[in-house]
């Protein structure tokens, strides 16, 4: 076996006597003089015979490369050494692919971007054979970055083995991974040192997306802190996660967060988790990230949903998922955009600070890009009432609107009513809305709900074309008692579900 075998011992000849020609010529051995300080009664040893001359570049082709194959497994950049040789060994370890089956990788040996050209090289010149990914990551902050130019060729995979903190073997081989079966990122931002070592279960890179469904898979990784899109190649997941650590752990901020989407141009799903911490005060602008395809959006537990919201354009976002943002407390950052100002209406809110930041970043969103958004949910997630209505009045599409534990008042369910202009012309804000759901609104009272939404129905069922409330949804709302339900029942029939 030639693996784990000096280069020197395979050659024939020494490298340090024999210099190599590079331009195909026979190789003599290097001339030897005597000392100069022999005497007249010294005698000169006899020099040793020269080694049999074999040119190597008599060799044929077929030995060379598999000597060059096993000088590739040998050591990481052993292709690029030994096409330097000469043009003959360029050329034929050029057109072998299968010198540039094994790409290997380590986060201290070398540059991350001379590593990406070093991927890029090897993932062309061993086309169309599959080949072996071998990763030294000492810090997994780099691991990204380093398999991010191989990610788009997935389907030539042989075997991934990961070292360094964190060790695993993959035969990629036993997945389906290609295009159209790979395309989630799901990314951990943790304290590995720590969190890792609490959690029992096993960390994998590549698992199904859907435990019931092994055609469908994702990538899992987890770092300290994003990589910045300049360390990336341009990542083509369409569907990306990103997840915060334990709560008081490590935490992201919203400018390397939109940052790392710069490196996504074909994303369409983005879902952030995080948990309620404040905000960097830096008052650097944030950049506006473009998400051409972006048509699902979910914001989870984060004191920053302002910052995301403002700062995205969107212009095919279709749903909109807010959970979990109201807070009690007062938000750091300070604002003062068109909309910043008190709420006219007065409404009592538990949460007023996120109310705010939730609505203005809203309306930045609106206002930049009219997204054409088909379904809202807001999960203790709430808005003042001028921003609903702000809201209300630019989303023509509105089909879903679903909300959960929200202070909202009784002025906000009115503007679903039908709104008589002065010239005698009716305006019904969202008006292809279907769904509208309402769980554990507390301060809402029963009569208003059933004057809205009686109103509004007895006028879309006769004046529009399918476009009127086809489910709704009355749950755990206090204010909404038996009287009422019989009330809008009359109207709604079997499109009213309650408690």
């Amino acid at each position: 076996m030639l693996y784990g075998t000096p280069l020197k011992t395979i050659l024939p000849y020494d490298p340090h006597n024999y210099p190599l020609s590079p331009t195909g010529a026979p190789l003599r051995p290097r001339l030897l003089t005597l000392p100069l300080n022999l005497g007249q009664n010294d005698v000169a040893s006899p020099l040793p015979p020269p080694p049999p001359q074999t040119p190597i570049n008599s060799l044929p082709a077929e030995l060379l490369i598999e000597i060059f194959v096993s000088c590739s497994v040998i050591g990481a950049l052993a292709p690029l050494a030994l096409r330097a040789v000469s043009p003959r060994w360029r050329d034929i370890v050029d057109c072998s692919p299968l010198i540039w089956r094994h790409i290997s990788f380590d986060d201290e040996q070398r540059s991350i971007s001379a590593q990406r050209h070093q991927a890029e090289m090897w993932a062309k010149f061993s086309r169309p054979l599959q080949f072996d990914v071998e990763v030294n990551a000492n810090n997994l902050d780099n691991m990204l970055p380093l398999l991010s130019p191989l990610l788009p060729y997935i389907d030539r995979w042989r075997s991934f083995t990961l070292t360094g903190q964190r060790e695993e073997e993959v035969d990629t081989t036993e997945l389906i991974l290609n295009s159209t079966t790979f395309n989630h990122l799901n990314i951990s931002i943790c304290d590995w040192d720590t969190e890792y070592l609490e959690e029992e279960d096993v960390k994998a890179t590549f698992v199904p997306t859907y435990p019931v469904w092994p055609f469908c898979y994702m990538m899992n990784v987890w770092m300290y802190k994003l990589p910045s899109p300049q360390s990336l190649a341009p990542l083509r997941f369409t569907c990306i996660s990103i997840t915060e650590g334990s709560f008081g752990a490590v935490f992201s901020q919203p400018r390397p967060v939109l940052e790392f989407l710069q490196a996504c141009p074909e994303l369409e799903s983005f879902y952030f988790s995080g948990w309620p911490h404040d905000e960097d005060l830096s008052t650097e602008k944030l950049p506006v990230v473009s998400l051409p395809r972006l048509h699902t959006l979910h914001l989870k537990s984060t004191c920053s949903a302002r910052a995301y919201l403002s700062s995205l354009n969107t212009p095919h976002l279709r749903n909109l998922y807010l959970a979990h943002l109201n807070v009690d407390f007062k938000l750091q950052g300070e604002y003062n955009e068109p909309g910043d100002s008190d709420d006219e209406a007065g409404d009592y809110s538990q949460s007023p600070w996120s109310d705010q930041a939730t609505g203005m970043g809203l309306r930045k969103l609106i206002h930049r890009c009219k997204p054409p958004i088909k379904v809202l949910e807001m999960d203790f997630s709430d808005m003042r009432t001028k921003d609903f209505r702000y809201i209300f009045d630019r989303l023509p599409d509105l089909e879903e609107f679903r909300i959960v534990a929200s202070d909202m008042s009784d002025t906000v369910i009115r503007l679903f009513k039908p709104n008589i202009r002065d010239d005698g012309s009716v305006e019904i804000r969202a008006p292809r809305l279907r769904q509208l759901k309402l769980y554990n609104c507390q301060r809402l009272t029963g009569d208003a709900i059933v004057g809205a939404l009686v109103s509004r129905v007895a006028f879309t069922d006769k004046n529009t074309q399918g476009n009127t409330l086809a489910e709704v949804a009355i749950v755990g709302c206090e204010g909404f008692a038996g009287v009422h339900e019989v009330s809008l029942e009359r109207t709604l029939r079997k499109r009213l579900r309650f408690d």
